[in-house]
């Protein structure tokens, strides 16, 4: 027997992500991210690990800086990474394979977030995104106006959009293509205006890019129309490639040039990611009728299962083969992330390459075709394989948390399928490490966030922590989530908290039989729609004694224009915020907090710009008016959405504590 999963062990396990094959398929690159709790941050570090697995992985890049996003030359000569060891400005580095320090290629000027880095063919240029920070907001700027006694700079906005959870406020800047002779270290952007483009793919002569973005002037209240564009190294005009409108991500260019892959639906209106994504194919010359590869299976293509301990989909989604007739992608389904392929001369036929678990990023060698991936499951972290395509055997390529695994006692979850009228409800449970039959256990019941996402056979810290700490964990993918096809998503479309509601009960009264559980002990507790819908359960029964609502939303109606993407009133929810908000506010769980009886603890962040820190304010007020028993963790503007995922790790220590006591003092 190992120790307990313990509070900060999130800290212990190294995240792995974002593989790159050499072109000779000998080596791979990789990131890891670690926790360093004395200096309250994370670090990332190139690693190099060995296909044919003869040595041992190594870290590549300085401990004492961050660098990430690495990538080999064509020629496998040289590596490009993004580092900041010239801070506060990022720049990106070069390094050559055959030793030696690593330099500047970038002399960029401005502060500002880089992204998206890809060699050109032919190893002259390299392409990336910029998002420039504007000058009143560089770290100059902010410490001479504290310094000075100034107000922080006036904002104007004239479109919807205008802010992004993690990232902040746009203040006039957006995400723009440039690219960098790598000889000269001359920069030249390519696209301007006020408009956000996705990462760019290069056409085979190395003499243009492909990009998606939607220029339209009023895009933030239009149907959703994503365009993809090509535009020369040169810059100059855009050239659009007809393709049907609808969102579009993932880009991708055939080797041979003749076909553009990408991931999306074509429904304008679907702005919550309700219908699947699917994969779809243009000839290079566009066309309003692709083909669509995927839309047969009722699954949808992406990283879409749920996790506090991976890195999802940092680098490749969607790739070609180097002959151009097979295309690698991700299909999320069933709680599980597998990694796909699909022949073109045999389109019906999808092979799944990875094993049941979670497949978190890719990349295939041009050479060999063979496949580093990144995979772990819900009872292992997440580690580098090599899948030898002609063998179908897999191999690990790094072991970098068995020595934390081999100390440490991991609960693997039960599968647990339950009917009901409508179907059946997925999930799993967690039980103690010290598990006794003869006793009985409290249950927490742990709700996802999205919706429109999915738990699965991924590693969870938070919920292997609280199993350590005692309690039985449920969790489950209740209507509305993805992964079970487009009418079990679709089934709370501008309807949350009917069916799913349903199914969480469901499940629950399931729970409630096992005779291990103690009824009389129950709680509930999420994040974000996990909030919501925690804040909706205990409007409309008592039978948990304590919820913990986290980064909830509480009211539909001043949610709808508070967050931090446009909401197209009539696309989701019927009705509107400032004429007919009936079904926005009998939807909110604000409305029923004059039922709620349970204890509730709600934690949320000044920084959180998806549900703002309003939603907490006003359930807390509404309970409080009341002598209802609350309470308000509130954490401080520098964390955001995602703070129990990637918050500063003082803090994601504080949340868990408080959480723990929390319970402790209720069950």
């Amino acid at each position: 027997m190992g120790n307990p999963v313990a509070l900060t062990d999130f800290g212990a396990i190294k995240i792995v992500s974002d593989p790159h094959i050499a072109p000779n398929g000998e080596k791979v690159l990789f990131t890891v991210r670690t926790t360093d709790f004395e200096k309250n941050k994370y670090r990332t570090s190139v690693w190099m690990g060995w296909t044919d697995g003869s040595l041992s992985a190594y870290q590549l890049t300085s401990p004492d800086h961050n660098s990430s996003s690495a990538r080999w030359s064509p020629a496998g000569d040289q590596i490009a990474f993004l580092s900041d060891r010239n801070k506060p400005i990022s720049q990106i580095y070069l390094m050559s394979t055959s030793g030696g320090e690593a330099r500047p290629v970038t002399t960029l000027t401005n502060e500002g977030s880089i992204s998206g880095l890809s060699w050109s063919p032919d190893g002259r240029y390299i392409a990336f995104l910029y998002r420039k920070t504007s000058l009143v907001n560089t770290e100059k700027a902010v410490a001479e106006r504290r310094e000075n006694g100034k107000s922080s700079p006036v904002k104007k906005h004239t479109s919807l959009g205008y802010r992004h959870d993690g990232s902040g406020y746009d203040d006039g800047e957006y995400t723009q293509i440039r690219i960098v002779n790598i000889e000269t270290g001359e920069t030249r952007e390519l696209t301007q205006g006020d408009f956000n483009c996705d990462v760019p793919c290069w056409l085979p002569g190395s003499d243009a890019l492909a990009f998606i973005s939607d220029r339209r002037p009023k895009a933030d209240i239009l149907p959703i129309h994503h365009k993809i564009y090509t535009i020369s190294i040169e810059g100059g005009d855009l050239s659009e490639i007809y393709a049907p409108a609808g969102s579009k991500s993932n880009l991708a260019v055939s080797p041979n040039g003749e076909f553009f892959a990408f991931t999306g639906n074509q429904d304008e209106k679907d702005v919550w990611g309700v219908k699947n994504s699917n994969l779809y194919l243009i000839p290079a010359a566009g066309t309003e009728n692709p083909v669509d590869l995927t839309g047969a299976l009722d699954e949808s293509v992406g990283y879409l299962t749920l996790s506090d301990c991976s890195d999802a989909g940092v680098g490749d989604a969607i790739s070609f083969s180097s002959d151009s007739r097979t295309i690698y992608f991700p299909i999320s389904s069933n709680g599980t992330t597998r990694l796909c392929k699909i022949n073109l001369n045999s389109p019906k036929h999808i092979h799944t390459l990875t094993p049941l678990g979670c497949c978190a990023g890719y990349h295939v060698s041009k050479k060999t075709e063979e496949v580093a991936y990144i995979w772990g499951d819900a009872s292992r972290p997440h580690e580098l394989f090599l899948l030898f395509q002609e063998s179908g055997i897999s191999s690990n390529i790094t072991y970098l948390n068995s020595d934390w695994l081999d100390d440490t006692d991991i609960e693997v979850p039960e599968v647990v399928e339950i009917a009901h009228a409508d179907g059946v409800v997925h999930g799993w449970l967690i039980r103690p490490p010290d598990f006794d039959i003869s006793r009985k256990y409290p249950l927490i019941l742990y709700i996802h966030g999205g919706p429109h996402l999915q738990y699965g056979d991924s590693f969870f810290h938070e919920l292997q922590w609280l199993g350590a700490s005692g309690y039985m964990v449920l969790y489950i993918n209740p209507r509305g989530s993805k992964g079970y096809g487009e009418a079990h998503t679709g089934a709370i479309k501008g309807a949350w908290g009917t069916v799913d509601y349903q199914d969480l009960m469901t499940a629950v009264d399931f729970a409630c039989t096992l005779p291990e559980v103690d009824s009389t002990r129950l709680a509930v507790m999420g994040g974000s729609y996990g909030g919501y819908m925690t804040a909706w359960i205990v409007g409309h029964t008592n039978r948990f004694k304590c919820a913990i609502a986290d980064r909830l939303v509480a009211n539909l109606v001043s949610m709808s224009g508070t967050c931090d993407f446009p909401w197209h009133h009539e696309y989701y929810y019927t009705g509107n915020a400032w004429s007919s908000i009936e079904t926005l506010w009998c939807h909110s769980p604000l409305a029923y907090a004059g039922n709620i009886e349970t204890p509730l603890l709600l934690i949320h962040s000044d920084g959180d710009l998806r549900c703002p820190v309003g939603q907490a304010e006003e359930m807390f007020a509404a309970m409080r008016m009341q002598d209802k028993v609350v309470e308000f963790i509130r954490y401080p503007a520098e964390t955001s959405h995602g703070m129990s995922r990637n918050g500063p790790p003082d803090l994601r220590v504080d949340r868990l504590q408080r959480t723990l006591e929390w319970l402790q003092s209720r069950l």
